[in-house]
């Protein structure tokens, strides 16, 4: 509609109180930056150390997705939800292995609960002095009972467009994260399908950069008015 904002805010420490008035009341995403550091919230210092996960739960056998393809950039998108275990030791291995030579990462640990799946890492986000859900999971009223999901993967990985069911607070914590937001009013632009979750569209990609059959196919997106939002560690 005609009030998606032009940007995404950048908030400086916000109140949750100011947080809550200004962006979640009106469904308005922000990035809030400068709220979190590595003292009073360690796991920005730690989970990036795959020698302190190795050690802290290395021998936990993970959900990880697996299943992909290459886009027209060369970027894996993962297109299903978590389908096989292995030891998070093992995926560290092939991460540190693509980081280091360029080999292919074949897999993604997303969407894992991290409660059930690796308790050490959420029990190192809930008793952390500045931990993000007391924080700010006030503002969203009752949080999910499975709670902390993780992402993690490799540079350029890549997901379909979908639509999660509830709020998000994303926290990221090593690296970069780009992100496309869609007002609620472009649903009609991405071509909803499945059970209405994911978009048939290309993630990424803009509609110039379509073949001619794609632009046929996908008339509508040339109108979609996306949100692009850039996440640095601490964001």
């Amino acid at each position: 509609g005609d009030d998606v904002p032009p940007s995404v805010a950048v908030l400086e420490s916000p109140s949750p109180a100011a947080f809550f008035e200004a962006h979640v009341l009106p469904n308005r995403p922000a990035v809030l930056r400068n709220t979190l550091d590595s003292v009073d919230f360690p796991p920005l210092r730690d989970f990036p150390d795959a020698d302190f996960l190795r050690q802290r739960c290395g021998q936990r056998r993970v959900l990880v997705k697996s299943l992909s393809h290459l886009d027209q950039e060369g970027r894996p998108v993962f297109v299903s939800d978590p389908e096989l275990k292995l030891p998070l030791s093992a995926f560290l291995d092939k991460l540190e292995a693509h980081e280091s030579m360029g080999s292919k990462q074949p897999f993604y640990l997303g969407k894992v609960p991290l409660r059930k799946e690796l308790p050490e890492l959420a029990e190192d986000i809930e008793r952390a002095l500045a931990c993000p859900q007391r924080l700010y999971g006030s503002c969203f009223g009752d949080l999910v009972p499975t709670g902390v999901f993780t992402y993690f993967g490799c540079g350029r990985n890549t997901t379909p467009v979908h639509w999660d069911a509830h709020e998000n607070l994303l926290l990221c914590v090593c690296g970069t994260k780009r992100l496309l937001l869609y007002p609620p009013s472009d649903a009609r632009f991405v071509y909803p399908c499945n059970d209405f979750s994911r978009s048939a569209i290309l993630p990424f990609a803009r509609f110039e950069d379509y073949s001619p059959e794609l632009r046929g196919k996908f008339a509508l997106v040339r109108d979609a008015r996306p949100l692009e939002v850039h996440l640095s560690a601490g964001d």
